[in-house]
């Protein structure tokens, strides 16, 4: 997961290089550059995509922790478990309807870059296929503290094995 959260980094630093460079050469040279808008709209949208399953996999997300906290352990659990393959479904979904929109756009250019609307729009197959992984890991992490008759959970992900 490392390398997606310093690929997203790279791409805000990068951003907002792009946006910099463009104000500098609007307001001081009174020249705009016509690419620096849609690279800081491409990579706003591949980091929104990347930095999803860092934080799915680190549960940095939205959660039920009131709901799941006030539940039985193996109710909470299981309950856990049906929310990870209902996310993995939804995630199976998406990631084939977004496949095929990426596909579509390797016939277009985009409007100021010399690439295809494609290279933007596969960051989306992408996040979606790796969120995937994420929850299968998670799914499995969920079956095995399931299984695990002592309250200690050995599976959940700390900190320093969510960031290598």
């Amino acid at each position: 997961m490392f390398v997606f959260k310093y690929l997203a980094i790279t791409a805000v630093a990068v951003m907002t290089a792009s946006i910099l460079v463009q104000v500098f050469c609007r307001y001081v040279l009174n020249d705009s550059l016509p690419w620096s808008e849609e690279l800081a709209r491409y990579l706003m949208v591949w980091m929104t995509f990347l930095t999803l399953p860092v934080v799915s996999r680190t549960k940095q997300h939205a959660a039920l922790d009131i709901i799941l906290g006030s539940l039985p352990r193996r109710l909470s659990l299981l309950l856990e478990l049906v929310l990870y393959v209902l996310v993995g479904i939804v995630l199976y979904y998406a990631f084939n309807k977004s496949l095929d929109f990426a596909l579509k756009g390797t016939r277009m250019l985009a409007t100021a870059l010399p690439i295809t609307k494609a290279w933007s729009y596969m960051a989306m197959p992408i996040g979606f296929g790796v969120m995937m992984l994420v929850y299968i890991e998670l799914f499995l992490i969920g079956i095995a503290r399931l299984f695990n008759e002592s309250n200690d959970d050995h599976f959940v992900l700390s900190d320093s094995e969510s960031e290598g």
